[in-house]
């Protein structure tokens, strides 16, 4: 199975596509996130300043969140795919990082505000489709 969503093929022969489903998982950067959780698990265990903490969150969002446009550039293959992957996996990424980053950001994190960032990951997962 591939890292990568796989496109719908020209012609009659599109079963090998990937689905919504797969689509969804692919497209959130496991390996990112993964990196990101143990850097903000970290920061949380630390306790920095309450007065700091929220940039902290946020300067880690954006460094993960550049590597994540660069991940895609260097690795997914190019066309169609990459393009899919530089919209909706950055997307993913902060949809799931938002939360994460939770007890750094105190008064800057709204509840609300993840949940709708986590239905337009899903959302972009289902309609990007390569």
């Amino acid at each position: 199975m591939s890292r990568y969503v796989i496109p719908k093929a020209p012609g009659l022969a599109t079963g090998a596509a990937d689905g919504f489903g797969s689509r969804l998982a692919k497209y959130i950067p496991a390996e990112l996130v993964a990196m990101y959780t143990i850097s903000i698990g970290g920061l949380v265990s630390a306790k920095p300043p309450v007065s700091s903490s929220p940039w902290i969150a946020l300067g880690v969002i954006v460094v993960f969140l550049a590597a994540t446009f660069l991940y895609f550039v260097r690795k997914a293959p190019a066309g169609t795919v990459r393009k899919a992957h530089m919209i909706a996996s950055p997307i993913a990424f902060v949809a799931w990082a938002y939360p994460l980053a939770a007890p750094l950001l105190g008064a800057w994190f709204i509840g609300w505000v993840a949940i709708i960032g986590q239905t337009v990951a899903a959302l972009a997962a289902w309609l990007i489709e390569p």
